[in-house]
């Protein structure tokens, strides 16, 4: 399943990454990497940004680029 697809509380591990090498270099610097827990925390009215956390770190991923992150609940 797609990251954007997590509802709000929902867990997922990250199973694989398919963004250009600056967005996953940039995601890589706040703990996103296979095998990492995210979670789902809040959605904005419109549903893009999502925010999501990471090993205590919360940041907002547009859904375009979510979409682009596979995750196994």
């Amino acid at each position: 399943m797609k990251c954007s697809e997590l509802q709000i509380g929902e867990k997922g591990v990250v199973k694989n990454i398919w963004l250009d090498e600056v967005k996953k270099a940039k995601l890589f610097h706040l703990g996103l990497v296979k095998g990492a827990l995210i979670t789902c925390k809040f959605k904005s009215p419109f549903k893009t940004p999502i925010a999501y956390q990471i090993n205590g770190c919360v940041f907002a991923m547009r859904d375009t680029d979510a979409s682009c992150i596979e995750v196994e609940k």
